[in-house]
């Protein structure tokens, strides 16, 4: 290969490279910046109904009381029936455009045996627009993989990946009989990607959720097309009861992130980071070499795990 022919083809590629770093940003800056809301899709008909599951607290009840602020009815779910109420009330008593409807759904989502016939029974008369699947979680475990309990371990199985899993098996017939679009969000975690330790099986689980939102995606768009998609939210760190500390930049709270994920509802992308502050970090992390990421991660975690022994 002679100089010139060289030099050629490395302008090319530094040509594509740049091409590709100027689409990349376009698009970063767009979506985060520019692109207008697009939850209004899913306000159709005379009353459209948001299903968001762990709605009791954290990010699950914050994207609920942003969903009736647009305009939604809403099913919120938990295991817990008085703290369900007391959310309930929360959000009727807070502003929103008209005196909407919000009912709740009691089932242990840690658990196998969940009667969904039962729910679906009782939405037999509402049209259900969109499904946040929120419910999930895990602590972290100082403990190594083996030595954590079997019951431990399904528990967190059934809530993080059979719930949601199960539940849209059972809702997708009456989605699809919904008189104009209909979204599924499934809430996910950094962990499905990153393997962090002190977090087993949770970033299994959501790995699992991340599949699982983009088969029914594939399956209702590519088969025979329906009004059902599907998406996946790649989710950092968030600032709620649970996890303790301030809010950040890269840890918002839960009512600041709520805001964003509501804004990117309907986008149209598969997987979604709704925070932009979560987007820069993890493409800062994409340069870290894996052994210096990880040997970041094990030492946050293992301070992770004291703080929140102290917590409990």
């Amino acid at each position: 290969m002679s100089f010139s022919t060289a030099s050629q083809l490395f302008a090319v590629v530094g040509a594509a490279v740049a091409l590709k770093a100027a689409s990349d940003l376009t698009s970063f800056v767009w979506f985060h910046f520019l692109s207008p809301p697009r939850y209004h899709r899913y306000l159709h008909g005379d009353a459209p109904y948001a299903l968001v599951t762990g709605a009791t607290d954290g990010i699950g009840e914050a994207i609920a009381k942003e969903l009736y602020s647009k305009g939604f009815n809403l099913i919120i779910h938990g295991r817990n029936p008085e703290k369900l109420r007391k959310v309930q009330d929360a959000i009727l008593s807070s502003p929103s455009p008209k005196k909407n409807n919000v009912r709740i759904w009691v089932a242990d989502a840690s658990v196998a045996e969940i009667d969904f016939a039962s729910a679906l029974k009782e939405w037999e008369d509402i049209e259900i627009t969109l499904v946040i699947h929120n419910v999930g979680g895990a602590k972290l475990k100082g403990e190594r993989f083996d030595a954590i309990p079997e019951e431990t371990l399904f528990s967190e199985l059934h809530l993080n990946a059979t719930f949601p899993w199960l539940l849209t098996r059972a809702l997708l017939p009456k989605l699809r009989l919904a008189r104009g679009p209909v979204e599924l969000v499934f809430v996910g975690s950094v962990t499905a990607d990153l393997s962090m330790p002190g977090l087993n099986p949770y970033g299994a689980t959501k790995a699992f959720i991340k599949q699982l939102s983009g088969a029914i995606a594939a399956d209702e768009q590519f088969r025979k097309p329906t009004n059902v998609t599907a998406s996946y939210l790649n989710v950092g760190g968030v600032s709620t009861n649970n996890r303790g500390g301030p809010p950040s930049l890269f840890e918002p709270s839960a009512a600041r992130f709520a805001k964003s994920v509501v804004a990117k509802v309907g986008s149209g992308r598969r997987v979604v980071v709704p925070w932009v502050w979560h987007a820069a970090q993890f493409w800062i992390t994409g340069f870290v070499p894996e052994s210096v990421l990880m040997a970041g991660l094990a030492d946050t975690t293992e301070k992770e795990i004291v703080a929140q022994d102290k917590r409990a």
